[in-house]
């Protein structure tokens, strides 16, 4: 959400925090309309911790790419000779207050995982590091004699996560055409709801982020025969995913942001995207 969940008031999910589009992912981001430093209950008493030798990071639940992330972030305490200790949040609210992510930054994380990468998409007291991955919105059918996007009938449904920028591209490219080739265009809440309704048969594409699709592919046999289709005439919608560190903590995201480009061009990321057939490319 977290994260490549962006939390929907971050950036318009995946969390994702797809959650602040989390967003990845439930703590993904999706509208950032904040700026100052939040205020977390007893932030005060919250004492500096003494243990340098370790690198504490977090990852989201919520976030459909979490485990992916976690491997991820261990790779990175690696790379900077560091002991990776993790903290899972366990959540089910699905839009979550900034202050709850700023007080779980001061007590459990140094790092937090799953992060669209959205222009202006954060608070100034926020500091994002270098994408790890690029990854995509995708058009789902369960049609399997459709291939592209443009081959969907007028008239024919689509279902998309409402207040993305590929929604948003989506409604923008639709609004320009005469009404009578456009498709009907219905908003579903989260990328799940989007999903259900393809399969239930109310819509006959969706328009959802790919690690989302991924993640329900690996969990419920329901969803197997679902496929991306090519997105033509619209362009890919493809966002950098990366994390979050406090923005005072300049030393510490310089050092993320190194390792990072050390473990993309070494092979390291790929290889760990590969072993999870994750839907995602490493950043050069």
């Amino acid at each position: 959400m977290p994260f490549a969940y962006a939390f929907q008031r971050l950036a318009a999910v995946p969390l994702a925090l797809a959650m602040i589009a989390l967003l990845i992912g439930p703590t993904v981001a999706q509208e950032a309309e904040f700026d100052a430093v939040p205020f977390a209950d007893g932030q005060w008493e919250i004492g500096r911790r003494l243990d340098e030798s370790q690198l504490r990071y977090c990852v989201d639940k919520r976030d459909p790419a979490w485990e992916v992330a976690a491997a991820i972030a261990d790779a990175i305490a690696s790379g900077l000779l560091l002991e990776p200790q993790r903290h899972v949040v366990e959540s089910d609210i699905v839009v979550e207050d900034v202050t709850k992510v700023y007080a779980r930054m001061l007590k459990h994380c140094d790092v937090h995982m799953g992060f669209k990468l959205i222009p202006e998409g954060y608070g100034s007291w926020i500091s994002v590091t270098r994408a790890y991955y690029d990854t995509q919105y995708v058009f789902v059918t369960a049609d399997p004699d459709l291939q592209r996007l443009a081959d969907l009938p007028p008239g024919r449904a689509i279902g998309a996560t409402v207040g993305t920028s590929a929604h948003i591209r989506l409604v923008s490219y639709l609004s320009a055409l005469p009404a009578e080739r456009r498709w009907p265009a219905y908003p579903y809440g989260t990328n799940d709801l989007a999903l259900e309704s393809l399969l239930d048969g109310v819509v006959d594409v969706a328009l959802v982020w790919a690690p989302n699709l991924w993640a329900k592919q690996r969990q419920d046999p329901a969803y197997a025969n679902l496929h991306v289709i090519d997105s033509t005439p619209l362009p890919p919608t493809t966002l950098g995913v990366g994390a979050i560190v406090l923005s005072d903590q300049k030393f510490l995201r310089n050092a993320i942001d190194e390792a990072i480009v050390a473990l993309s061009a070494d092979g390291t990321f790929a290889n760990l995207l590969e072993s999870y057939e994750f839907p995602a490319t490493v950043v050069p």
